[in-house]
């Protein structure tokens, strides 16, 4: 990228990169923008996924949820947490998702933004204390258990 005529945009992205380093670790940069994509609905009427509410959830406490069985790809759980598609928001008031996946994915340009922009943060100990600590309340992790062995058992049906 640094040897075309785009590498100014490289540059400026580079350093935007290294000054924001840090900040999934912190919570992200989540955008209501983004989670309320019409895209997402489609993608939730898709495959189909639905988000059932079995019990009320207070805005004075932070909560830690288990996601699981997963498969290869973890599309309920990024359609439940990731977005609004299935009216999250609206069934749990003042409850605020973040979909913990692997940091690696983190290090990706590009890819990072759009994760953070999700609500999506790295699940390790400083954005799990961030999240549940430091954040106040109202706070939900989720995190997607299990990890690629337990994806290679996953059959159709």
């Amino acid at each position: 990228m640094f040897c075309t005529d785009c590498w100014l945009i490289a540059a400026v992205y580079t350093a935007w990169l290294i000054m924001d380093w840090n900040t999934p670790k912190q919570g992200g940069r989540r955008s209501s923008w983004v989670r309320n994509w019409m895209m997402w609905t489609y993608f939730r009427d898709y495959f189909p996924i639905r988000l059932i509410k079995t019990h009320d959830l207070l805005p004075s406490r932070n909560y830690i949820f288990g996601y699981h069985p997963h498969g290869i790809f973890c599309f309920g759980a990024f359609c439940n947490f990731g977005t609004e598609a299935t009216s999250f928001s609206k069934k749990f008031p003042g409850i605020k998702p973040s979909l913990a996946t692997l940091a690696g994915n983190f290090r990706l340009p590009i890819l990072r933004d759009y994760l953070m922009s999700g609500g999506i943060c790295p699940v390790n100990k400083n954005s799990m204390d961030y999240l549940l600590s430091c954040n106040g309340t109202g706070n939900a992790v989720v995190i997607v258990v299990g990890g690629a062995a337990e994806s290679l058992h996953c059959a159709p049906g």
